[in-house]
């Protein structure tokens, strides 16, 4: 970890593992909890609040677990959802497209296939493009996930779930998934 002169912090994070890391929490947090706690992370998630999901450790590449730790990242969750189309958008269909994206990702990711990763030059954010897509009757929603790098030296990394506009997917190459009930 270092700092340029413009005040960011440099981290070489492996964006498997942190993705792996990743997608394990929201398992955790939406899928094995119980369902009150996962629906009222929602439930603040859908109110613009940013969820802690802990701490990453650094180490130095190539250290052995017991090594010294080179830092400690703070992780965070945020949801945008200001492209989800139709009503509807309730705990189920949230989970069944949350779900679908990381039933997706967890499969390109077991065959090593490549993540479709889309990079903002910018930030250094990074759009793993593997979607969630549902269907709600005819209304189609697509989930997908974004991961942003520490922007400064106390700065953690933040894992923003993004609704986004589906008429950017063609409808016969979509998945269909239906909500639980």
């Amino acid at each position: 970890m270092s700092d340029d002169r413009s005040g960011k912090t440099n981290i070489n994070l492996d964006l498997v593992q942190v993705l792996d890391l990743g997608c394990g929490i929201l398992r955790q947090l939406f899928f094995k909890l119980p369902e009150s706690r996962a629906k009222a992370a929602l439930k603040d998630l859908k109110n613009g609040s940013t969820l802690s999901l802990g701490e990453m450790t650094l180490r130095p590449k190539g250290a052995a677990a017991d090594a010294p730790e080179a830092g400690k990242v703070p992780l965070a969750l945020e949801l945008d959802y200001s492209e989800f189309r139709g009503p509807g958008f309730s705990f189920p269909v949230y989970r069944a497209a949350l779900n679908a994206m990381l039933d997706k990702i967890a499969l390109a990711m077991r065959a090593k296939k490549d993540l479709n990763i889309l990079t903002n030059q910018q930030t250094g954010g990074m759009l793993i493009h593997q979607p969630g897509v549902i269907q709600l009757g005819e209304q189609i929603n697509v989930l997908l996930l974004a991961i942003e790098p520490p922007k400064t030296k106390k700065g953690g990394v933040v894992f923003r779930l993004m609704f986004v506009d589906p008429d950017q997917y063609k409808r016969k190459d979509a998945e269909q998934v239906s909500p639980e009930a």
